[in-house]
């Protein structure tokens, strides 16, 4: 009976250590995932993660939903001669055995029509949807407003 009670212990602290440290499907794998805090009366916040494919095929995300938001869509962020340009993707390729970075200053998850403030210590659950390996669950923790250099503004 001992050894029972203390399997159990040792897989639920198992499990537990996974979905702090990463969260996966089978072929996707969730890490370093936040968003970032927002000011009362900000209507789009932005959201942060690597998403690494194990598979050994190409996957694409192809979108994102979140029950706090009128939607959310993927953007990204790049330089075009001396400005810095956003625009929606149609989706991000993850390559096969490969991973795909979205951070400050590039690709993002752009949060829009916010329905409440995003307060650091909260945790978001948003959910992906992949072209191959379908809907995983992420949670994102939100972290305090930071100095990434570059903002998005209310109208975005």
């Amino acid at each position: 009976m001992k050894f029972f009670a203390q399997w159990i212990v040792f897989v639920s602290v198992f499990l537990w250590t996974q979905q702090v440290f990463s969260q996966a499907s089978n072929t996707i794998q969730i890490s370093d995932a936040y968003a970032r805090a927002t000011s009362p009366g900000q209507v789009v916040g932005a959201g942060y993660l690597t998403i690494s494919n194990l598979a050994n095929t190409n996957d694409r995300l192809l979108s994102a939903s979140f029950t706090r938001v009128g939607q959310v869509q993927i953007h990204e962020m790049k330089m075009e001669g001396d400005r810095m340009m956003m625009r929606e993707l149609n989706g991000l390729e993850i390559p096969a055995k490969g991973s795909a970075q979205l951070k400050p200053g590039g690709n993002h998850l752009m949060f829009m029509q916010l329905k409440e403030p995003f307060k650091e210590g909260d945790v978001l659950q948003v959910q992906l949807q992949f072209e191959k390996a379908g809907k995983v669950d992420i949670k994102l923790p939100v972290k305090a407003m930071g100095h990434s250099g570059m903002g998005h503004s209310k109208k975005h």
